[in-house]
This record gives C-alpha cells, structure tokens and sequence, in this order.
C-alpha cells in the first residue's frame, strides 16, 4: 500500500504547519481496547484537565461496561471496511446468527503481532477469528482511519469552521518497548489512514500516563499526591491489555519531567491471563472442541471470552466465594457430545477449582488467581529490578495505570511486593494514557530527557588485527587485510539525553562518481558491541543518501537524532549547505 502523502505536492506539504493547529486527538491504539480523546487549544490553556472522550460506545448483549471501544474490525474478504468496535463484533455475531458471515472477517486484539518485533515485513499476515489471514498493515490501516473518521464525523457535527487536514494535530500512542521499526510501521499505518505526517506526533504510553498524572489536583488523594513535588522519583507502570509498559521519572524544576530508567517491561498485560484461562479450557475440553468452536461455533467462542473479562473484575483480595460467568451451555454441550462422546458437565467432572452448574461455569477464587500469577509475576519481577538499579535509587511513589489497573486483586499484588512505596491508581486509569497523551500533543516540550534502550552503531570495514579480531572476518582488499561487520558505536545505551540530542557520524564513498550511498544502522541492548553480529545486535534498517553523481569522490556526515519519541537521521555532503535527500528503511524480519 503506497504512502498517503507520497503523491501530495511539495507545494501542498509547505501548507502544512503543525503549530499552527486548533485541536490535539489522541489515538489510543491498544491490544484490547481502543479509543480517543481531544482538546482545543483554547481549552488547554485555560485546564491542561478539560479533555474530551467520545461517549457513544456501548456493547450490546452484555454487562461488560467500557468507556473504549474493542480494538475490533470488521473486514470484507476483498478487504472493504465494513464496521470496527463494539459495532464489528456485534455485526459480526449478527452474521453468524443468519448464516450471512462467508464473506466477513473479524479481527480481534491484533496490535501485540508489533510487540517485540525488531524489523517488520510488509507482508506481515494477521489471523482473524477463524483463523484466516489478511495483510496486517492493511488492518491497522483501516482500524485507525475508521477511529480517526469516527472522530472528523463528531466535530464536524458541531458545526465548527476547522480544516480536517491542517487544524489538527494527532498524537498516537505505542508503547514504550516497542522497537523504531514498530514505530516507524504505526507511522506509515497512519498516513496511508489520511493523517497529515507533518501533523503527527508518536506519544510513549507511560510516559503520557505520567504527564497526565503530573496535572492531577493533590486533593484527590487523602495521603497526599506528591508528584507535583520537584525532586520526586516515582514508577510508572502502565498495564494494558497486551503489555506491560514500565519506566522511571523524576519531576524538575519547570514543570519537566526527566526519565531515569529506560522504558522496560513484556508480555504480561491482561491478555496474558486469557490466555492462560484459555490453555486451562484446552487442557478440560480438549484441543479438537476449542478448534471446533473457534472456526464453527465462534459467536460462542467469543461470548466465553467477553464474559471472562466480566469475571476478572470480579477478583478481589477479599472475595471467597465462586466467580461466576454465564457460557453458551448448547452449543458447547453439542460439541462435546460429539467429539468427545461426553456432556459438557461430564468433561468437568474431577477438574479442580471449576464446575459447570446450570450454564454458568464456577471458578472458585484460587484458581482464578493461578490465571493471573504468571502475569503478575513477571510484572512484579521487572518492577523489583527497577528498584534495585541504582539508576532508580529514590523512588516514593508507584503509578499504576492502563486498563488492567482496574484490577483489585492486581493492585492488591502489587502493594504486597512493594509496600513501603505509596501506589496511586489515579480515577479512570484506563484513561490515563488517552488523556496524557492529549496534554504532550499540546506541550511535547514537557520531557526533558529520556534514556536510551539499545546502542545505536553503524557497520564498517577496520584494517584487520590478528589480536583483536576474529579471523572468520577477515577479507583482502587491495592486498590488505580487512575486518568486515566491525561495530561502530554511534551513542551507548543507559545514556541519557534531552530532546533533540545530536550525534554526527562521517562517511566517504568507495567507488567514484557514486550517486547513492548506503548505512547499515545497527542496535544492541549491550554497550560493549564488537561486530554487527554479536549476540542480541540486530539490524535496524539501511539510510540511503543521494549524492552528486558529477563529483568523484564524496565525505558525508550522517546525523542522528535522539531523544524524541522516534530516531530521526539526515546527512549531508561535506562543502554543501542544504540536507540531502536521504530515506531510512527499517529491517524486515523474514
């Protein structure tokens, strides 16, 4: 899919000015639910906290209450957009019911296909319920025009003079621990959406937690909301549906804040624990019913699944008896009958923790728990090897936010592990992130500093030393012996820098009259980094610079940018004033 902008006009792009903007929306992309908030610029200078949600999301059939929608679409097979959100399950289950759904696909919870992806191919595929694939970028793509389109259609309802292009500006939030690649793919998911590139900002989601968090009024809190203090030191953690998103900030003077820990964190958001209760039901009902029922019976399917995220909310540290969650007792009874030649309520039979009385399947308290200790475990461990990194020495306060912090028996884990620092879970914390990253779309200027997750290098031939260098890497060239693949370290990782940090690397061509040169840009978690291939470095992607193919030979500096919310690299030849064209391909994983 070619980019939105690529066949807009320079004249048209120049039009564009992104400070000159009259409103900020966010996007929340996230792995379970998703959702949008705005402000003008008007009400922000007047309350930072006067932020508008959209309100007109309701699920249909069900308890299950939200102030987001489900990161849901509803697809043709041809690929045409036919609905997203609680409007594409509920179309979708609609289908099922008539028998009409041959020609659909629903695609659910797809946002963690990005999480810890080093390199992106643009042929990524993407299952959808039944397991049918379709083109990945081609469903994000959708899912964020049809969010970004549900909120044009709202604001223009209120009749308000605004160009759709021009006087809005976007702010999408990934997590923290996504790779640039990820980044980079949400960027180009977003334009070839419609959203101007000159009027889009990528937010870092704990970091818009604690923005948004640092404007809270410290009367809300009985025992004090101390991050409004300079000098305090406080953990972010936001836990979403797919991850865990953790980093560390210190509140300066200025109203700044100052990260002291690199984002951290993995795969233990609330879609963890489904996925454990889900194994449970494989291990009880058997792998050949729950295939069944995926691909022939997924209205049923999905209904387990829904009413799972009613029983989570259920858990609590002082609750004993049985959670209770209504099931589809026919369908899952026909099923079983079939395949496995016994009822629904024999298969139970003897299964510790969970039986099936009437159609609702009783967890009992414990077992419920043993869902959610993987997740939690892991959560905690990243937590406590924050507190131990002397990086982070002085940390006060916990801010636990996204949509799995609504959890009690979560909070409740959390504040046993680390009971001698104060935990906040500010009100609507699943909120935290959409609303924060509304007020950094307004003042992006509010991070001071930020630290680097992996060393950035570039590779590069080195006169080859037999007592440094492998021998497996070494090439005659000219008659000379050369080391191939050596790492060149650009800036190391832990380092911290303030936004718009430079850092200037030089090259020169190695044949003549060359009109394009290339930069293999590569990263490590390391600081020590020897050759490109050493363990944990990956590839990023390659820098193109077009060069004067009139002059001989060429010297050009490639500068690096750091500290913003993504990686920005221009070059320039030696002896000219002007930039020169330069594109930077992110790696694609095979």
């Amino acid at each position: 899919m070619a980019e939105a902008n690529s066949s807009m006009s320079s004249e048209t792009k120049s039009k564009i000015n992104p400070d000159e903007y009259l409103f900020v929306i966010a996007l929340d992309f996230g792995t379970t639910y998703s959702g949008y908030a705005f402000s003008s610029r008007s009400e922000f200078e007047d309350n930072p906290l006067k932020i508008q949600n959209n309100q007109e999301w309701i699920a249909s059939g069900t308890s299950l209450l939200s102030l987001k929608t489900p990161t849901s679409l509803l697809i043709k097979k041809d690929g045409d957009f036919v609905a997203f959100g609680y409007e594409a399950e509920d179309k979708f289950y609609a289908a099922l019911e008539n028998e009409s759904h041959k020609d659909l696909m629903l695609f659910r919870r797809f946002k963690m296909k990005l999480y810890n992806k080093m390199g992106i191919n643009e042929s990524l595929l993407i299952e959808d319920v039944t397991g049918e694939e379709f083109q990945g970028k081609h469903i994000f793509t959708i899912f964020l025009k049809a969010l970004a389109d549900h909120f044009k259609t709202s604001i223009q309802k209120q009749k308000l003079t605004i160009n759709l292009r021009h006087d809005l500006k976007w702010v999408l939030t990934v997590p923290a621990i996504w790779s640039e690649a990820a980044k980079k793919f949400m960027r180009h998911c977003a334009i070839d959406a419609g959203i101007p590139d000159e009027m889009l900002m990528i937010a870092l989601e704990p970091e818009a937690a604690s923005i948004y968090a640092k404007y809270l009024p410290i009367e809300r809190y009985p025992n004090g909301f101390g991050m409004t203090k300079d000098g305090t030191r406080y953990m972010v953690v936001d836990i979403g549906g797919g991850t865990a998103d953790i980093t560390v900030h210190e509140k300066v003077k200025g109203g700044k804040l100052r990260e002291l820990h690199q984002a951290t964190g993995g795969a233990c958001g609330g879609t963890a624990v489904d996925a454990a209760f889900e194994s449970r039901l494989n291990d009880i009902l058997g792998e050949k019913v729950m295939k069944r029922l995926q691909e022939k019976k997924t209205e049923t399917y999905l209904d387990i699944f829904r009413e799972f995220e009613v029983a989570k909310r259920a858990l609590h540290p002082n609750k004993t008896d049985t959670i209770r969650m209504t099931i589809s007792f026919v369908s899952l009874n026909e099923l079983c009958q079939e395949i496995e030649k016994k009822t629904l309520t024999e298969m139970f039979e003897n299964v510790e923790g969970m039986y099936i009385k009437g159609d609702k399947l009783h967890i009992d308290v414990e077992t419920m728990k043993q869902f959610f200790k993987p997740s939690i475990t892991e959560l905690i461990n990243h937590m406590q090897s924050i507190m131990e990194n002397p990086q982070a020495d002085g940390i006060s306060l916990i801010l636990l936010v996204g949509g799995s912090a609504d959890s009690k028996h979560l909070k409740s884990e959390v504040e046993k592990a680390f009971d001698s620092v104060q935990l906040i879970v500010p009100p609507e914390a699943g909120l935290a992130v959409l609303r924060g990253a509304v007020i950094f779309g307004h003042c992006p200027t509010v991070i001071m500093s930020r630290i680097l997750r992996f060393t950035y290098g570039t590779a590069v031939g080195k006169e080859f030393d037999p007592a440094i260098h492998r021998e497996d890497k070494k090439v005659t060239i000219d008659d000379k012996d050369k080391c191939v693949d050596c790492f060149s370290t650009i800036i190391s990782a832990g380092t911290e820098i303030e936004i718009g940090h430079k850092e200037m690397a030089n090259f020169s061509t190695t044949s003549y009259y060359q009109e394009l040169a290339t930069v293999k840009i590569f990263c490590s978690p390391h600081n020590e980094v020897q050759y490109t291939d050493d363990e944990g470095c990956f590839k990023l992607g390659e820098l193109s610079v077009s060069l004067d193919g009139d002059i001989m030979t060429h010297d050009f500096d490639v500068i690096f940018v750091f500290g913003d919310t993504e990686l920005q690299v221009m070059a320039i030849e030696h002896g000219s004033s002007t930039l020169s064209a330069c594109t930077l391909k992110m790696n694609e994983e095979s």
